[in-house]
């Protein structure tokens, strides 16, 4: 089983951020955003150090949480930096880029991490359908189509054109192509079924994140159903969960900095309130929906802290976690979010060097898939 470090790159003083998204820009230092980005690659250096196989990272905008709006680049900082583990590209959000540019980043990001990339699709979440002007209907056809193309820009050994419902192209050659053959090992970060059954008959990963057990159980025998129907089996490395931790050296000290965490409410500018949330669930479903009928009282879109954390507890707590999600849902790599609202670098590359020695081996135990 493998292990992989989500580098959130957050920026330092995140405290200071109102709650709401998105965050402004006066907020920003340029020395506080330069030094994040140093701990963060020293973050990811010591995981490559301790015995990570992957290395992670996401694309997220208009807050300093995750300062990735670009992952293709951070990707490229970071391979840099680490000579060893996997480049996971988790992932670029496909509606709201156009997916020719996707394509050409995924064959040079191959090339220039010498053929370890991990690529992977999703929708993004609602504050990021607000951000380069989508419309939350489209997005799910958008994704759709926007994957097509980019398999096809990665596969095809000739020009080609495309016309299709929200993209068109005279002229699609990509250059470079990925170094590995026919492409990188590639994922669909979802939970709904039109993407599930995507990925099976696409013979894509499916990526998994922050779910319950129960949850992650469900979706993953959908998709080993529809895997089955089209004629393949997915390896252990196809199966990918992405979770939150809070390691510590015994339980009782993970649940006190969970009660801190309690205390100190929801990570900063993250939320949305409620009737923003609605309307771009109701807008994604094609619903209708009448604000002046909305009497909830306003509340926090994000997750609240504790639903963010997955795996909590002392190491052996931890690895009991990780070993359930393996062998209930076949599971073969977690890609674990150390950075927590209040969590200090030292307090990340403590709990990363604990992991190393008290949790990767029991993983290693499981098998190398």
């Amino acid at each position: 089983m493998k292990a992989s470090y989500f580098g959130c790159m957050g920026y330092l003083e995140r405290e200071k951020f109102p709650a709401g998204w998105p965050v402004p820009p006066s907020f920003y230092d340029p020395d506080v955003a330069m030094q994040s980005y140093r701990d963060g690659m020293a973050e990811c250096r010591l995981a490559e150090e301790v015995g990570f196989d992957w290395v992670s990272l996401s694309e997220h905008h208009y807050s300093g949480n995750r300062t990735t709006p670009n992952p293709a680049v951070m990707a490229a900082a970071v391979a840099q930096q680490c000579q060893r583990v996997r480049i996971a590209l988790l992932g670029q959000l496909l509606p709201i880029l156009n997916p020719v540019r996707a394509a050409e980043e995924i064959g040079m990001l191959d090339n220039l991490t010498e053929g370890r990339l991990v690529v992977a699709f999703m929708r993004g979440t609602l504050s990021e359908d607000q951000v380069y002007d989508l419309n939350p209907n489209e997005g799910r056809d958008k994704l759709l189509e926007g994957m097509d193309l980019v398999l096809r820009a990665l596969t095809e050994s000739q020009p080609f054109s495309w016309e299709g419902r929200y993209y068109n192209y005279r002229t699609v050659s990509v250059w470079p192509k990925p170094v590995q053959r026919p492409m990188p090992p590639a994922i669909v970060a979802t939970r709904s079924d039109d993407t599930i059954k995507y990925a099976a008959e696409n013979r894509l990963g499916l990526g998994i994140a922050y779910a319950s057990v129960d949850a992650a159980v469900e979706l993953v025998e959908k998709y080993r159903g529809w895997c089955e129907e089209a004629g393949w089996q997915p390896a252990p490395d196809d199966i990918v969960y992405r979770g939150g931790i809070c390691l510590a050296e015994t339980d009782a000290e993970a649940e006190d900095f969970l009660n801190s965490l309690h205390a100190r409410g929801a990570e900063r500018g993250l939320s949305i309130s409620s009737s923003l949330a609605r309307a771009v669930l109701a807008a994604r479903s094609g619903a209708r929906y009448d604000s002046r009928a909305d009497n909830d009282p306003p509340a926090s879109a994000a997750r609240p802290p504790r639903a963010q954390l997955n795996f909590v507890g002392g190491p052996e707590t931890v690895a009991d976690q990780i070993e359930e999600l393996h062998h209930r849902c076949g599971v073969g790599v977690v890609d674990l979010a150390f950075q927590q609202p209040g969590m200090s670098h030292e307090g990340v590359m403590e709990q990363v060097d604990l992991f190393g020695r008290r949790v990767l081996p029991r993983m290693k135990e499981l098998g190398e898939g």
